[in-house]
């Protein structure tokens, strides 16, 4: 223990000795470190598995019923007609099933005394969508009849509405109608957002207002979203009963038998709509879980994984750096290791202390390295600003910043520290 104090002590010595030496060396490293840091809290956020609890058991229905020829059109689509994702709803495989569709509507509480609206993004769904997605309610419960006039809002749109106060049984304005309030949820950061990462939504916020898909197709609440449609409509309301393809179906699958089972019942519909003339594709119904729907939506920037591969380079360039340095400092300081070696110093004596030194070098490092790595995500996030609620430098990411540092400056101090300590005595005190 003793000799820990004093290797500490003798460390701290040679860095106030040559304070202009390490601090050039710190912070060689400490950007290294920052670049690396800023690039890693953004990939972690563009990479993380949004409902890790059930991700491996919510998928995405993918279904072959486009009923043309034209275009390349044989792979199965992510968007649905209306009678197909009904066809998906009848099914009592899944533990729960969703259809969805992305609108957007303006809205007032009907006691305010202002005539101003707000804009609300609208996810016109079904019931099982909450349970699906463990959406956090606040106050209040979905609805339960799927043709009620009545919403779930989030967090964000009941505190532009109401003050953020419990606004179950409120009603709102939409296009003249009222709706009753059911349910609001807590702030919900749900990133990536699942339901929705096809057309670059996936880092979009949550929706702010959630309601009844029957309902929204009575009032012909537009279609935000990707469609596509082999026949002319005018409205949304139009849509049941025509090839338009604009729902996305979500089930939750929660053994390997519901999902045979419920892709046997996909395949039997595709088979059934082939047979009857209705589409001339081989049967080809695909289900995606989270994970796997995600990377097929390319939802990590391949920017961002560029700049990864760019920023461990970088760092690898810092490291040599910083070795080269020290090498340098360790042959001027030649002489002294001689001596300590001559006065008993082993081998391993020396190399421990450069050791430690290193690892106090590699402290102070991680200070600066977190501090400017900081800066450099706020950089960053001006190239992504769909990211700049959610990607920052948490407990975990500055733990591991610590790790890099400490591991770095003895990386870079392993070769000269090998030098230093094997070096001849008596060609070094002559």
């Amino acid at each position: 223990m003793e000799m820990l104090i004093y290797y500490i002590k003798l460390s701290i010595h040679n860095i106030k000795r040559h304070t202009l030496f390490f601090t050039l060396m710190i912070t060689t490293l400490a950007l290294g470190i920052a670049v690396l840091l800023a690039n890693l809290a953004i990939l972690k956020v563009m990479s993380s598995d949004p409902i890790p609890q059930k991700s491996d058991k919510i998928f995405s229905v993918n279904m072959t019923t486009w009923p043309e020829t034209k275009g390349d059109n044989s792979e199965p689509l992510h968007i649905l007609r209306y009678r197909d994702a009904m066809h998906i709803l009848k099914s009592d495989i899944p533990t729960y099933s969703l259809i969805h569709y992305e609108s957007n509507v303006y809205t007032r509480a009907v006691e305010s005394k202002s005539l101003s609206r707000f804009g609300a993004t609208t996810r016109a769904t079904t019931q099982a969508f909450f349970q699906l997605t463990n959406a956090p309610f606040e106050y209040g419960q979905s609805w339960e009849n799927e043709n009620a006039f009545e919403v779930v809002i989030g967090a964000d749109l009941n505190q532009k509405l109401f003050g953020g106060i419990n606004s179950v049984g409120k009603n709102i304005e939409i296009d003249n109608k009222l709706f009753r309030i059911v349910g609001v949820l807590k702030p919900w950061h749900l990133k990536p957002l699942f339901y929705h990462a096809s057309e670059r939504r996936a880092f979009n916020k949550t929706d702010d207002l959630f309601a009844p898909i029957e309902v929204a197709l009575d009032n012909s609440w537009g279609i935000g979203a990707r469609a596509s449609s082999t026949e002319m409509y005018n409205a949304s309301s139009e849509t049941r009963e025509k090839n338009v393809f604009y729902l996305q179906a979500f089930v939750q699958l929660d053994t390997q038998q519901q999902k045979t089972e419920f892709q046997n019942y996909l395949d039997s519909y595709s088979q059934s709509l082939k047979d009857a003339g209705e589409h001339p594709f081989d049967i080809n119904n695909k289900l995606y879980n989270v994970n796997e729907w995600l990377t097929k939506n390319k939802v990590v920037d391949d920017k961002i994984l560029a700049f990864a591969l760019a920023t461990l380079l970088f760092l690898a360039v810092c490291i040599f750096n910083a070795s080269s340095l020290l090498l340098a400092r360790y042959h001027s300081a030649k002489f002294e290791t001689g001596l300590r070696r001559a006065i008993g110093a082993s081998k391993k004596q020396i190399f421990l202390q450069g050791s430690i030194e290193s690892i106090i070098i590699g402290t102070i490092c991680a200070f600066f390295s977190i501090v400017i790595g900081w800066i450099f995500l706020k950089l960053s996030l001006s190239l992504f600003p769909y990211l700049t609620d959610i990607a920052n430098f948490d407990m975990q990411l500055m733990i591991m910043g610590i790790c890099i540092a400490i591991a770095t400056s003895f990386i870079s101090a392993l070769y000269p520290l090998i030098r230093a300590s094997n070096s001849n005595i008596s060609s070094e005190i002559k």
